[in-house]
C-alpha cells in the first residue's frame, strides 16, 4: 500500500519554503507515495481509500505549529503516522501566513530545505 503525503496550503514565506521542500522531496521519493495533496484536498477519507492509501499511516507536512493538516486528517478519520512541522526544521523566525505581496522574500536557505526534506523522508521509513 502506498503512502499519502498531505502538504499544508501555507502562503507567504512559509509557502515558498514548502514549495522548495516538495520539489526536492519529490525528486527522491515520488515512487514511494501515492499523491501530494494540499490540506483541504485530503478531507475525504473515502477519496484517500479509493486511491489505495494506508489511512493508518498518513504523513502530514504542516507549515506552522497550528498543525491545520493534522486536524483535517484526523477529522477525516485517518491516523497520522508522521507529523512534520516546518518550524522544527528552521533555525530562524518565520512570519505567519500572509499574502505574498506583504513581505520581502529573504534568500532561501538551502540547509533549511534539506533539513525539512530529511524529516519528511524519515516518515516514509
Amino acid at each position: 500500500m502506498r503512502r499519502a503525503v498531505v502538504i499544508c496550503g501555507a502562503n507567504g514565506e512559509r509557502g515558498v519554503i514548502l514549495e522548495k521542500v516538495v520539489e526536492r522531496f519529490a525528486k527522491e521519493n515520488q515512487s514511494k507515495i501515492l499523491q501530494f495533496g494540499a490540506g483541504g484536498i485530503a478531507v475525504s477519507s473515502l477519496m484517500l481509500t479509493m486511491s489505495n492509501v494506508d489511512l493508518t499511516n498518513v504523513i502530514t507536512v504542516n507549515g506552522c505549529r497550528n498543525k491545520c493538516v493534522d486536524r483535517i486528517i484526523e477529522r477525516a478519520g485517518a491516523k497520522i503516522g508522521t507529523s512534520c512541522v516546518l518550524d522544527d526544521a528552521l533555525q530562524r523566525e518565520v512570519g505567519a501566513c500572509k499574502t505574498t505581496c506583504s513581505f520581502e522574500f529573504p534568500n532561501m536557505n538551502d540547509e533549511e530545505v534539506v533539513r525539512f526534506v530529511s524529516m519528511i523522508t524519515k516518515g516514509l521509513e
